[in-house]
């Protein structure tokens, strides 16, 4: 559900571009023009294109919104493409792409009486996050860096091996050399991450080893916060992605880790 921020839905071709480019860019930190829209017989849509390349989502996205009443039809359109090439979320790069086929789209209004878009149906779609493992391993010791001087250590060097398990199961293991004053330590941590029949991520598995005082710091400083991580999942049913079902998930790691979603309304 995409809220719009204005009273009256959107009717001609224009006007609705240029509200869901203005809506995109309340989520997004992106110079230019998001939404591309081609129409020849509106509310027929022949394309509908969202360009968040470069784009950056560091901050908590506003509140989404909830859906007051019924809806009703708006427009319906052949494909809606989405392309996130170097994106940033929250200093992590990534890469997404998705695309959506035979799409209806149906109108409402939010409780504040404001206009709402909803993805009502979609004969099938596919949904890929990609990310470079040494961009994930730089990523990791910009922030785990940052993180580590609030106790006095600096991360010399950080080095992270992902490998997929099956097509649901991947392991990552990072190897980090780390120094406090003129004391150094090797830390060497390794997380399994799985994907339930029900399309819920967990981390199975978090260990940590580190040799010396500063190691055996390190892994109990972690501890609490591989504890935390272990109790959490994440439920990819709670992607944005309408009402649509998921299909299948899967995991494929070489020198990019890429997660694939694939979707639908008839899926089961």
């Amino acid at each position: 559900m995409i809220p719009l921020f204005r009273k009256d839905f959107p009717s001609p071709r224009d006007d609705l571009a240029q509200a869901l480019d203005a809506a995109l860019h309340r989520f997004v930190q992106k110079s230019g023009r998001i939404v591309d829209l081609r129409s020849r017989v509106f509310p027929l849509v022949d394309e509908i294109r969202i360009n968040l390349d470069g784009a950056k989502l560091d901050s908590p996205p506003p509140p989404m919104a909830k859906l007051e009443g019924g809806t009703a039809r708006a427009f319906e359109t052949a494909v809606v493409t989405v392309s996130g090439r170097n994106i940033s979320v929250r200093g992590v790069p990534l890469n997404l792409r998705m695309e959506m086929r035979d799409v209806i789209f149906g109108k409402g209004a939010d409780v504040n009486g404001d206009a709402v878009l909803v993805l009502q149906q979609a004969r099938e779609g596919q949904l890929v996050v990609s990310a470079v493992q040494l961009d994930l391993e730089t990523a990791i010791g910009g922030i785990g860096g940052a993180k580590a001087r609030l106790w006095g250590v600096e991360l010399e060097q950080v080095r992270l091996a992902m490998r997929a398990r099956s097509r649901r199961s991947l392991a990552a293991d990072i190897k980090i050399q780390a120094k406090k004053f003129f004391t150094r330590a090797k830390i060497e941590t390794y997380a399994q991450f799985d994907i339930t029949n029900e399309f819920v991520v967990k981390i199975s598995e978090m260990k940590c080893k580190g040799d010396g005082k500063l190691g055996s710091f390190a892994c109990a400083a972690l501890g609490p916060f591989f504890d935390k991580l272990k109790s959490e999942t994440f439920p990819l049913r709670s992607l944005p992605l309408g009402g649509l079902r998921i299909v299948d998930v899967h995991v494929a790691v070489a020198d990019t880790v890429e997660l694939t979603v694939d979707f639908g309304s008839g899926a089961e």
